[in-house]
């Protein structure tokens, strides 16, 4: 057995790497965590405004809108498909479309939310403080990049898109802001975490045996390692996993090997299963409908992406048969919703879409996801108010 001075000798240096680590990893996982949720609320909110430019806002109604206000034929319909839409969209909390001028911005749309009303069509709101750096681009019709602001509205990313005519003129910008307090509660977390991590390695670093030290802690920090790959709640790989492998799906289009799809999964009304029944019950749902996906797709390159949504990517061969195996999760989850027996936390309801990646039109994963991801919200659409929990 060593002695104590030469246990110490190599425990100190242990401990001091450690800590190094620790606070490089906190500030390394803060960074890159913030970084792809910003970037996941900009997709999201944009994939959002791109369905009402294509679907639901006709750019030739916007000048009569704003003179004759909600007396112009159809809007009521136009503004209750932008509420449909915008509760598809759960992260979203403010959707608007306003039309920019010099003197301020002249209201189309402004839907109205649980805390604040929205403005009536043809007033006129001053330009929001995180507007205004950019008032020469949205004077001009140009696009504007996502806007980060933590005003009056609270904590917010905005995302506007132009809306132009048939001859390339800017009528409106439709702006979704999406909810970045979540963001900043998880960032947090993943700094709390890490402390905690560090605190429990040292304290078995201080009451092991050199010996123990030696052969275990290289081992444990394995599995740790292993474990920031995988989603505790479902046992499936995380966000952090899938994004490592849509870089290698990229490096394989580089290559011009790449042949695959990506399945978007997103689970309905986890949010009331929550609020109506309790967080341990929304987990439960949550687990349930994991488990349901694995039985229906298996497991193979299945991530948990986000709090209620879930990714499989289907390479080669793996894409045979995924229609059908779509249609069985539908039926499945069909039978669920009829059975009377089970608790409303047990009767799992997903929206689906499927895209297929195309050498000539996808620039790489990312927009193959975000087609994928819009399918599945077309789908949410459709399904919305099928089930109340």
């Amino acid at each position: 057995m060593f002695k104590r001075t030469s246990r110490w000798k190599i425990i100190i240096p242990l401990i001091l790497g450690i800590l190094i680590t620790t606070i490089a990893y906190v500030q390394i996982s803060y960074i890159t965590f913030r970084n792809y949720e910003t970037e996941d609320c900009t997709n999201y909110s944009r994939g959002l405004t791109r369905l009402i430019v294509k679907d639901i806002i006709n750019v030739d109604n916007i000048d009569g809108i704003l003179e004759q206000g909600r007396a112009y034929p159809g809007y009521g319909e136009t503004e209750q498909k932008l509420y449909d839409l915008r509760d598809a969209f759960p992260d979203v909390v403010y959707l608007y479309v306003y039309q920019m001028r010099d003197d301020g911005c002249h209201v189309v749309f402004d839907l109205d939310t649980p805390q604040f009303p929205g403005s009536e069509p043809g007033a006129v709101e001053e330009y929001f403080p995180g507007f205004i750096p950019y008032k020469a681009d949205l004077l001009a019709g140009r696009e504007v990049p996502p806007i980060i602001s933590n005003e009056k509205y609270g904590y917010v990313l905005t995302v506007l898109t132009p809306i132009y005519d048939s001859n390339g003129v800017c009528k409106a910008y439709i702006g979704a802001d999406c909810s970045m307090s979540s963001l900043k509660e998880y960032s947090w977390t993943v700094v709390r975490e890490a402390l905690i991590f560090f605190a429990i390695i040292l304290a078995v670093i201080l009451v092991i045996t050199l010996i123990a030290t030696e052969r275990g802690v290289i081992r444990k920090m394995n599995r740790l390692e292993n474990r920031a790959y995988v989603d505790t709640l479902t046992g499936l790989q995380n966000r952090t996993a899938y994004f490592e492998y849509i870089g290698v799906l990229n490096k394989k289009q580089q290559k011009g090997e790449a042949d695959y799809s990506i399945l978007m999964i997103d689970i309905n009304f986890l949010k009331k299963v929550n609020d109506t029944y309790g967080h341990d019950q929304g987990n439960i749902y949550l687990k349930g409908a994991a488990d349901l996906i694995r039985k229906v797709f298996g497991d193979q390159s299945l991530y948990r992406i986000g709090g209620d949504e879930f990714v499989m990517i289907l390479e080669g061969s793996a894409q045979e048969g995924a229609e059908e195996r779509i249609r069985e999760f539908q039926e499945e989850t069909a039978r669920l919703q009829a059975d009377e027996s089970l608790k409303p936390w047990e009767k799992v309801s997903a929206a689906i879409g499927l895209a297929k990646f195309d050498p000539e039109t996808d620039a790489d994963a990312e927009e193959v996801f975000r087609r994928a991801d819009e399918t599945m919200y077309r789908n949410k659409v459709a399904m919305k108010a099928v089930r109340t929990v």
